[in-house]
């Protein structure tokens, strides 16, 4: 349980570096807010344009990222896979050395 936790938080961690860092930066040199004070149809229009473009590079950004994501996601997958069989083994195996009696060893001259 506390290997899962741990994988979570380190998950957390790497994907607020790639995404949301990532994008708040680039999205505050590029994006020009509209002048809503503007009677010029010619220059918000060339805005707009600039502004859409803008966005599209953003979302293809993110077409990328969906890729690693994925793959984080199938690591993720395999490695719980992975951790819950070894727990699996540490308890047959602590099993095996109680003699298969599920109740525990007492012990004595302590």
């Amino acid at each position: 349980m506390v290997i899962e936790i741990l994988i979570l938080i380190f998950l957390f961690i790497i994907l607020y570096k790639i995404f949301w860092k990532n994008n708040q930066e680039g999205l505050e040199n590029a994006y020009q807010p509209y002048d809503v004070n503007s009677s010029n149809a010619l220059i918000l229009s060339q805005q707009n344009a600039g502004n859409i473009e803008v966005l599209k590079s953003q979302i293809d950004k993110l077409n990328t990222y969906s890729q690693t994501v994925t793959d984080l996601s199938k690591n993720y997958s395999a490695l719980n896979d992975q951790v819950q069989t070894l727990v699996q083994q540490q308890a047959d195996y602590a099993q095996s050395l109680n003699g298969g009696s599920t109740q525990p060893l007492t012990v004595t001259g302590t």
